[in-house]
């Protein structure tokens, strides 16, 4: 497999507890893989709440903001620069997008503050939602402070369904397991699925077991130590956040399926409900090809 760590790393803060969180995964990632890091901001004057007080965020605040992200990030010997950007609430996605694409980021991180079903899918303030619907890299959300901000090797739950999101998947927990002594458990979630007119397909384990090789094939060629196991039929993302929790995962990286619009929610994503209900940062792979 072709070198898979990230090399140019974007973090976006609001100044939360998470995204500081987020900052200092970031540099950590950035350490093992020697990358370099752009910290950004979105500033704009419109009145918001904040703290239960309705304020302005001034632009010499935003400078400060940004500043002193960088300096955290430097302070754990990680190159970095750091940029305001010019947007108004309601695009604050497309235009931290936008900066991914000029930095040429291969990993954009941001903090999340673990909003509501509705408030995530349809607030103009669930940037990290937004985001994964206008990029292709991966992304990284984290939901506050973790054991990932605390050391530097990294345990990580692959979790896979199959098929082309398997590469992406691997690549990503590859990446995130950069740092010498990590390690890399694959899981897949056994599924019935249910068809129109009465129809059931319950996968076979031929093809559970193959799923499971290719991707362990791939990590162990890759150098990462690597383990895998098959969890019982249940709701996905509840299974993985229970395997990540006895595990004692730092880190869950999941496959390359990005939510867009109101039936990704209705469907029931995984991945919009690892985000919403998992304590653990969730890397997001890199989109596959279709």
């Amino acid at each position: 497999m072709e070198d898979k760590t990230f090399h140019r790393i974007l973090v976006a803060t609001d100044g939360s507890d998470a995204a500081q969180a987020a900052a200092t995964l970031a540099a950590n990632f950035a350490r093992a893989s020697r990358a370099s890091v752009e910290v950004v901001h979105v500033w704009n004057l419109e009145v918001h709440r904040r703290h239960g007080v309705w304020d302005v965020e001034t632009r010499s605040e935003a400078r400060e903001l940004v500043q002193s992200t960088v300096d955290r990030v430097r302070g754990l010997e990680v190159e970095a620069k750091g940029d305001i950007l010019d947007a108004d609430s309601g695009h604050v996605a497309g235009a931290v997008a936008e900066a991914a694409r000029e930095y040429d980021a291969d990993l954009i991180v941001v903090g999340s503050r673990g909003l509501s079903d509705w408030q995530s899918l349809l607030s103009a303030h669930s940037v990290s939602h937004q985001l994964l619907t206008k990029v292709g890299c991966p992304v990284l959300i984290v939901r506050g402070p973790s054991p990932a901000s605390e050391h530097e090797s990294k345990r990580v739950v692959l979790a896979i369904a199959g098929g082309d999101d398997i590469e992406p998947g691997v690549a990503a927990a590859v990446a995130a397991a950069a740092a010498p002594g990590s390690a890399v458990l694959v899981l897949h979630v056994a599924q019935t699925l249910y068809a129109a007119q009465g129809l059931t397909y319950v996968e076979r384990d031929e093809e559970i077991q193959e799923t499971l090789a290719r991707a362990t094939t791939l990590l162990t060629d890759a150098g990462v130590a690597t383990n895998a196991i098959v969890a019982s039929p249940g709701p996905v993302a509840q299974k993985v956040i229970e395997v990540a929790a006895k595990w004692g995962a730092d880190i869950i990286v999941i496959g390359s399926g990005r939510m867009g619009d109101l039936g990704s929610l209705l469907l029931g994503s995984v991945t919009h409900s690892l985000l919403r209900t998992s304590d653990r940062p969730v890397l997001v792979a890199e989109r596959a090809p279709r």
